[in-house]
């Protein structure tokens, strides 16, 4: 039991809450795409070996997850597209960090969306 005016934090409910599973949920899958972007851009700087058992599936992984920005790069001005795409493990690929920072605003976006629900 807390007090008026007590720093303590007080029991979550029990039982059931469909909002805190969904908020989990949604955490979980952002993570686990953020995971494989963060993993392309190591072996993108060689970090990771192109060759090892987990390249092929996290390059598989990353060049689906970074195909809505596949295409920015040739719309830059100043010649900026030409650090858009790449071979794996050739260098820096812009693309795989503007698909992270791309997926972090999604998430923001959805976890938004996610807390209005606690709301109704």
């Amino acid at each position: 039991m807390a007090l008026f005016g007590s720093s303590e934090a007080s029991a979550p409910a029990s039982g059931f809450d469909l909002s805190r599973t969904i908020r989990r949920i949604a955490v979980l899958v952002f993570a686990l795409i953020q995971l494989v972007l963060v993993a392309r851009i190591l072996l993108d700087l060689g970090v990771i070996p192109v060759d090892s058992v987990v390249g092929e599936p996290i390059i598989r992984g990353s060049d689906a997850l970074a195909y809505p920005v596949r295409n920015v790069g040739s719309g830059l001005p100043f010649g900026l597209g030409g650090l858009m795409g790449g071979v794996a493990g050739q260098g820096f690929n812009g693309t795989m960090v503007l698909a992270l920072g791309g997926w972090t605003v999604v998430e923001g976006l959805v976890m938004r969306v996610v807390k209005k629900f606690d709301q109704i």
